[in-house]
């Protein structure tokens, strides 16, 4: 370590109870998981960036792990959600519901050699979206404009290892992407829960620390081997499964935005007007208005209804509030849902030339594929239908309202002899208008139920209950000749569903594309031995926490200790060997004893593979309770090692009737420090970013320290707490 101290930075109260924290190690960032399942975000000053709720009531969060990047937080709940959270803005970029609840979650990034690329890799990367339109953004109105939530894509394979408490542990690529599940229980034929999970940056081994129900502990060694499907494949599929979510995503909050906008209340206002025009007969509305728009004769009942039940004001706002309503969901069919239709369908098609290839055994299927391209292709037919009927709609609701409108005028002004509103009116509009009120007599699915409104039937989850009828060459050449319509070249148009149910059927077909069975860690997981994990304090019994880290050589450290009434913590070091499959181990017991008494073990974490930090508690000569946070060198735990695993090792120099225990080895290359007015219970540490908090047993009071700084600037910040290295608990305490 470059410096031996620890300075203090902050101290603060936390009004609810602390239960998980988490430092990211690209940046000075604290996740910090709180009583009821809300998860903050602070940094090194505690200052709040962002607090989440949890996504369901009487929720609590289970495990917390960071994108090595620092982009993104991981979250599980007790309720089996998994949430992957933007630290930006805290939005969700991702959720699932995993089959049981979550123990374990750890996040690691792909580091190996540069390689040669080839033709295939410099096409995967070749990212052709850059050569489409680019979306516009999804802000609604007057809001201020921002930038496209479509996140950048990683650029470098990391993989999200998922622990459960049913023994089982999945894999997913770029956090995203389902590639490998191991169910170890059904495995070993134990039931059991994952503790921890390990995995070194370049992927070749798996270490999963399970705890069976009968309380022993084993870490389970896995060798991943390389076969003709490498990484290399598993980072393009899920880079393309990551962009499609990304593309799904925009237009699932597109479809959210068109059903925000559109207002009918204008259209089920008049409707209801033209219901309470002649309740006993549906039809005389629209004989009325076709002798008043043909013959220029007015009834006394329309008369009437013009001038009671509408008004010239009144048409006019009806009519100024249903053409804003259609244009604006027509700008964002256009602009957006048709763009982005386009986007996800160019993506399909390179999916599509991947399942030709060697990707079928990452679940990627040929059926899949072609099935979701049909889908996308009746999903854009359905939105150039949805334009063709909001254009046609607006063309007859504004000659209707203008027409209407006129006549107001007309009534209002006996003086007038000309109708104003047919001045600039054509034959075919005057045919056009004719028709459309000639079809207001035609009740909708309940009596005595106008049906003004041709759009909004495509929003609605269902069936079209007045379908459009396109009358195009195309469509009575496919009515003429059904045989076509068997060529899987030619897609027939899903006439009776509504653009929503469309949606729902391309949205669980893109879905399905990679929901398949994954059967490529069925021939790369080679599983070695088993090392159980034994210690004399009977560590079998009770929760335990294990902390691992890796060395070259295929080599494993191991910590692990009992939340509870712990006075000692194993350490172990393993040897994987890929030939025998056979893993070596050689262990100790590490405790800290004040005046010949072991002192309880709190909490041990590996700060780095040189260091492990350590957590103990103890009492002063006024029996007053505080802690003792130390830095303990690995090298000097691993010198002390044994394969019979018999030794001890103490921290501290041994008191003066100590001469019975020969086999008790002294560690004397170590730091600590005295935790002054507060007795820890549990703490979060990153070797990188050089940060250490500590928890208070109330879990309501946190302690911020930066590590690895000098002794003299220590001394300087806090005088009145001593950093000693191989000295005596009495003589700091004094």
């Amino acid at each position: 370590m470059y410096g031996n101290g620890m300075k203090q930075l902050e101290e603060r109260h936390v009004p609810t109870k602390v239960l998980k924290m988490e430092w990211s190690n690209k940046m000075d960032l604290l996740a910090i998981a709180k009583e009821h399942g809300e998860v903050s975000l602070h940094r090194l000053t505690w200052q709040r960036v962002w607090s989440l709720a949890a996504p369901k009531d009487k929720t609590l969060v289970t495990a917390l792990a960071w994108r090595p990047d620092g982009k993104q937080l991981a979250i599980a709940y007790d309720s089996c959600d998994l949430l992957l959270v933007d630290v930006e803005n805290k939005d969700i970029a991702f959720s699932k519901t995993t089959e049981s609840k979550v123990t374990s979650l750890v996040w690691v990034q792909h580091e190996k050699p540069q390689k040669k690329d080839t033709i295939d890799s410099v096409l995967i990367k070749m990212n052709g979206l850059d050569y489409l339109p680019k979306l516009q953004s999804l802000v609604l109105r007057d809001t201020p404009e921002e930038e496209n939530k479509i996140p950048k894509v990683q650029d470098t394979l990391n993989l999200l290892l998922v622990g459960m408490a049913n023994c089982e542990v999945q894999i997913l690529a770029l956090g995203i992407f389902l590639c490998g599940s191991i169910k170890l229980a059904e495995i070993f034929k134990k039931e059991g829960t994952v503790l921890n999970i390990h995995m070194p940056v370049d992927f070749s081994y798996l270490y999963v620390a399970i705890q069976y129900y009968y309380g022993s502990i084993e870490i389970v060694t896995i060798k991943l081997q390389d076969c003709d499907t490498c990484w290399d494949d598993v980072y393009d599929l899920a880079f393309k499964h990551d962009q499609l979510l990304s593309s799904l995503d925009y237009l699932d909050q597109t479809m959210k935005n068109i059903l925000e906008t559109w207002e009918h209340v204008s259209l089920m206002e008049m409707e209801l007007k033209l219901s309470s025009y002649c309740p006993e007969d549906p039809e005389m509305v629209s004989t009325d208005l076709l002798e008043l728009l043909i013959y220029g004769i007015l009834t006394e009942r329309m008369d009437q209804f013009l001038k009671r039940d509408l008004t010239d004001k009144g048409i006019k706002k009806i009519g100024l509030s249903i053409e804003s309503s259609h244009t604006n969901v027509q700008k964002l069919v256009v602009n957006q849902l048709s763009e982005v239709t386009n986007q996800i369908l160019f993506q399909l098609v390179e999916i599509s030339g991947m399942s030709l290839k060697k990707y079928e055994c990452l679940g990627l299927t040929e059926h899949s594929v072609e099935k979701a391209l049909r889908s996308v292709n009746g999903f854009l037919m359905k939105c150039n239908e949805v334009q063709i009927v909001i254009e046609e709609s607006l063309t007859r609701y504004k000659l209707f309202f203008k027409w209407l409108y006129g006549m107001m005028i007309k009534l209002n002004d006996e003086n007038s002899a000309s109708d104003p509103s047919l001045s600039d009116t054509s034959q075919h509009e005057l045919n056009m208008l004719a028709e459309y009120i000639n079809g207001l007599g035609e009740t909708g699915s309940k009596a005595k139920d106008y049906k003004l409104d041709r759009v909004g039937q495509y929003f609605l989850d269902g069936d079209l209950e007045c379908p459009y009828d396109a009358r195009s060459q195309w469509w009575s050449l496919l009515q003429d000749n059904p045989c076509l319509e068997e060529n899987e070249l030619i897609l027939a148009a899903p006439r009776g569903h509504s653009l929503t149910r469309q949606f729902a059927v391309l949205k669980a077909d893109l879905m399905d594309i990679f929901a398949q069975r994954k059967t490529f860690f069925d021939k790369t997981f080679v599983f070695h031995e088993n090392v159980a994990l034994e210690l004399p304090s009977g560590l079998s019994h009770g929760r335990t926490r294990v902390s691992m880290v890796d060395l070259p050589n295929h080599k494993l450290l191991v910590c692990c200790v009992r939340e509870l009434g712990a006075h000692d913590f194993g350490f172990y070091e393993l040897m994987a060997y890929s030939d025998t499959l056979e893993v070596t181990h050689r262990s100790t017991t590490v405790f800290y004893s004040c005046d010949g008494v072991k002192q309880n073990v709190h909490d041990v974490q590996f700060y780095s593979h040189d260091y492990v930090s350590v957590l103990t508690e103890t009492l002063d000569e006024a029996t007053n309770r505080f802690s003792l946070f130390i830095q303990l060198s690995t090298n000097s735990v691993r010198s002390h090692c044994s394969t019979n695993g018999l030794t001890t090792c103490r921290i501290g120099q041994p008191s003066g009737d100590s001469d019975g225990e020969g086999s008790c080895h002294t560690l004397n290359d170590y730091t600590c420090r005295v935790v002054e007015n507060m007795a820890a219970s549990s703490f979060a540490v990153s070797g990188t970013r050089k940060v250490a908090v500590l928890l208070s047993h109330s879990r309501h009071k946190v302690r911020l320290f930066e590590m690895e700084v000098d002794d003299e600037e220590d001394e300087d910040e806090d005088s009145a707490m001593d950093i000693t290295r191989d000295s005596n608990l009495t003589d700091e305490t004094v």
